[in-house]
């Protein structure tokens, strides 16, 4: 079965409304529930739920989709295993078409077998780290360094952190005492093969403070260890667990499901970069803190952080590695549109030192006094101008990146602001310098400059556009009987804005009256791109009526035409002055013809 029948049948054997309200509250007025959003943190409520369509939208943060999306944003699941939970919730059988198809579950139960079998030795391991802590004599010099690093005895039991001993085989020989294969071992990144002796095993982790990862559903998924050891030259501060089928460093942050928890309210999350640094934040009682798993942060997690919080507040390193690190992250906010700002410690301090100089409420000061990171970047960078002109375009060119990447038309005003009052220079020479950098890389690229059309066109063209386009989409949802109207005009072809001409060219295929039924269901599984069914949905959910829909509908595409062929008359004349500016007599003649022939339909009627 592939995935399409896969979400077919399960969206048809589960009631969106009952999987929803395990989770929000929702109330009732006619056909539509209403409530909290889950995702994003409102005091009225802004997030619709449609029982007849099976669909839900917010429209305070824009996220919608069916059954299967929910469940896939707010579990944090793939497709495949938000088909599995919700099968498994409400014992749907999972029915097999083809011998392709009972390979495929074959395959599919194959990979869930080892996903459990991963799970059960990762759990196996975090006992055994978590009685050496406590329970054994070499574990002194864990208990010893938690001691020293201030790390009160709650914490260090509500974390289940452990203790790896320095022999070579401690955690290899309880799992052999327990029957567990060792190459299941070396699948969960607890063991390696040696290179020498094709069956020879020794523990990956040895003399280390062990921090376990779970996932979302408490789960434990792999360890990051940090070295005990007294020359710590020899080896790695810190080691972490390698990817594994259960584990993905690049999609995961550590203690997410904690700080989701705690984030409800305030929709604000501190980032901080490792292990130590977290536990020393809930050491103070303050659990709206995260970390990254020991590489860069990448845009899943990102957009992980975005699902949690409206604010992100880094807490990195105050020295030059940490700010490096922090500075390469403003990219990625910027591509997600994700509000991020920075904390700046002093001088050769990290959060565990400043919190265990200064406390909480120093911290809080510092929070209070925090940046956004553009800003921030954008300061570091007008920071290096020599006063010359020179350096004043050089400066400009470096900030280009950061302003070509903010979405928020509002933050990019605050950026133009501090640039121009940095470097004195008024808002259109900033512009046309940052458009002519644009142009050059446009240049060197190859990409292919505007057309004349878009350069003549101005933002109130477009937006009045794309709101007729809009419009007309709309009705198409709300009275499909109108799509054969709306066909027969070829104004589709002509639409500007990708998202609703992609939207149009799916309800132009869309069953319909009097063959079928009008399914909103088949069209929103039609489009499979995330950001087209959070529109979708949006259209769907909009209230609205028309007394007269079909005569409407007939204005609005005959506006939408006439709106065409001025346009197309306008660039006409600049081509035909064009033309005759340059004496090409010929082709002035055929372009007058083409006026002529534009203009002849509309004189007739």
């Amino acid at each position: 079965m592939n995935a399409s029948s896969l979400a077919t049948l399960i969206k048809q054997s589960v009631n969106i409304v009952d999987v929803i309200g395990q989770f929000v509250p929702l109330r009732r007025s006619g056909t539509r529930y209403y409530g909290l959003c889950p995702f994003h943190h409102e005091k009225t409520a802004s997030f619709h739920v449609d029982a007849e369509n099976q669909l839900y939208y917010c429209f305070g943060c824009g996220s919608g989709g069916d059954v299967l999306s929910f469940v896939m944003r707010h579990q944090n699941l793939p497709f495949m295993e938000a088909v599995r939970h919700l099968s498994d919730r409400y014992q749907i059988h999972l029915p097999h078409l083809d011998d392709r198809s009972q390979t495929t579950q074959k395959i599919t139960e194959a990979a869930r077998k080892e996903k459990q079998d991963l799970f059960a030795v990762l759990s196996s391991a975090a006992h055994f780290f978590y009685g050496q802590l406590h329970h054994s004599s070499g574990g002194q010099i864990a208990r010893q360094y938690l001691a020293k690093r201030s790390i009160p005895d709650d914490v260090v039991e509500e974390q289940r952190l452990g203790f790896a001993p320095s022999r070579w085989n401690g955690l290899l020989n309880h799992l052999r005492s327990l029957g567990i294969d060792p190459q299941l071992g070396v699948k969960a990144g607890l063991l390696v093969r040696g290179s020498r002796q094709e069956n020879h095993y020794y523990d990956r982790f040895r003399n280390r403070l062990i921090f376990p990862i779970t996932d979302e559903q408490q789960r434990v998924v792999a360890f990051g260890g940090r070295t005990l050891s007294e020359d710590a030259s020899k080896e790695p501060k810190y080691l972490n667990s390698p990817e594994t089928p259960v584990y993905h460093k690049g999609r995961m942050l550590y203690q997410y499901a904690r700080a989701r928890a705690a984030c409800r309210e305030s929709r604000q999350v501190v980032l901080v970069e490792g292990y130590m640094d977290l536990l020393a934040f809930h050491s103070k009682g303050f659990y709206s803190v995260t970390a990254n798993l020991g590489t860069a942060l990448t845009l899943q997690q990102v957009r992980l952080l975005s699902r949690i919080a409206d604010e992100v507040v880094l807490s990195y390193d105050s020295d030059e590695a940490g700010e490096r690190a922090m500075l390469r992250a403003l990219p990625l906010f910027l591509q997600e549109g994700v509000s991020v700002s920075c904390v700046r410690f002093p001088r050769d301090m990290d959060p565990d030192d400043f919190l265990t100089e200064s406390g909480l409420e120093g911290f809080e000061k510092l929070f209070a006094a925090r940046l956004e990171l553009g800003t921030y970047a954008l300061q570091k960078i007008l920071d290096r101008w020599d006063g010359t002109s020179a350096g004043k375009a050089r400066v400009v060119t470096e900030t280009q990146p950061i302003m070509e990447a903010v979405r928020q038309p509002v933050l990019r005003g605050e950026y133009a602001q501090l640039v121009r009052d940095r470097l004195s220079i008024p808002e259109n020479v900033l512009e046309s310098q940052l458009d002519e950098i644009k142009r050059s890389k446009r240049r060197f690229s190859g990409s292919p400059p505007p057309s004349a059309g878009n350069a003549f066109r101005g933002a109130s063209a477009l937006e009045a556009q794309k709101s007729m386009e809009e419009r007309i989409v709309r009705w198409m949802i709300r009275y499909p009987e109108l799509i054969d109207e709306v066909a027969a005009s070829r104004v589709v072809d002509d639409f500007e804005e990708s998202q609703l001409k992609s939207i149009a060219k799916v309800l132009l295929m869309a069953p319909r009256p009097p063959s079928r039924p009008f399914d909103v269901q088949w069209v929103h599984d039609q489009l499979t791109d995330t950001q087209l069914q959070n529109l979708f949905t949006r259209l769907v959910m909009e209230p609205g009526e028309l007394r007269e829909p079909l005569l409407q509908m007939r204005d609005w595409l005959e506006a939408f035409s006439e709106r065409k062929r001025r346009r197309k008359a306008l660039g006409l004349k600049e081509a035909l002055q064009k033309a005759m500016a340059e004496g090409d007599d010929h082709e002035a003649k055929n372009i007058l013809t083409k006026i002529q022939q534009l203009n002849s339909p509309v004189k007739k009627v």
